[in-house]
């Protein structure tokens, strides 16, 4: 037991030694930094599939699950039955702002996609939300309070059910 708890602090050491606190996600006070989440949504600026400029302060009043998705990820297509029950369940408390990072997919493939769905989503292209949430992989969910603030992300999916359970869960938070 106590060499274990030797070869703990030596790889301790040698770890500080090598990478700074601020490779390690701390600025150099040593206090954790993280992106201000509430500042990027107010910042966010969307695109219609028409072209025009949206925030999200046009959604106040419900709570907002950005879907960050593309039309080959499975995964996301999964998901997509869910959120439409959700907004079946939930018409003047709930949105769901279906985003194009933009990393594949076209804008023609976004819209051919939209036009041949049959989701009450609303479908936007936001290249510079994604990278304001620094997002790496899809499906990448953000929910949004009724009142506009960041709730959670959620990287990946739990499957259908899972999905749709953690979005109500939210929700029904603002009820």
């Amino acid at each position: 037991m106590k060499k274990n708890f030797l070869k703990y602090l030596a790889l301790l050491f040698i770890t500080a030694a090598f990478f700074p606190p601020y490779s390690a996600g701390l600025n150099t006070d040593g206090q954790t930094e993280s992106p201000d989440y509430n500042e990027v949504l107010r910042q966010a600026v969307l695109r219609t599939l028409e072209g025009e400029d949206i925030t999200l302060d046009q959604f106040k009043g419900k709570t907002v699950l950005i879907d960050f998705w593309e039309t080959w990820c499975t995964p996301c297509l999964r998901s997509m039955p869910t959120y439409q029950k959700l907004l079946q369940e939930y018409p003047d408390n709930f949105v769901v702002l279906a985003v194009s990072p933009g990393y594949m997919d076209s804008p023609e493939q976004v819209r051919q996609f939209a036009d041949s769905n049959d989701y009450d989503f609303v479908f936007l292209f936001g290249e510079a939300l994604a990278q304001g949430f620094n997002i790496q992989s899809i499906p990448f969910k953000v929910y949004v309070s009724p009142e506009g603030t960041y709730v959670t992300s959620i990287m990946g999916s739990r499957g259908p059910q899972e999905d749709y359970n953690k979005a109500r869960e939210i929700i029904e938070m603002f009820l």
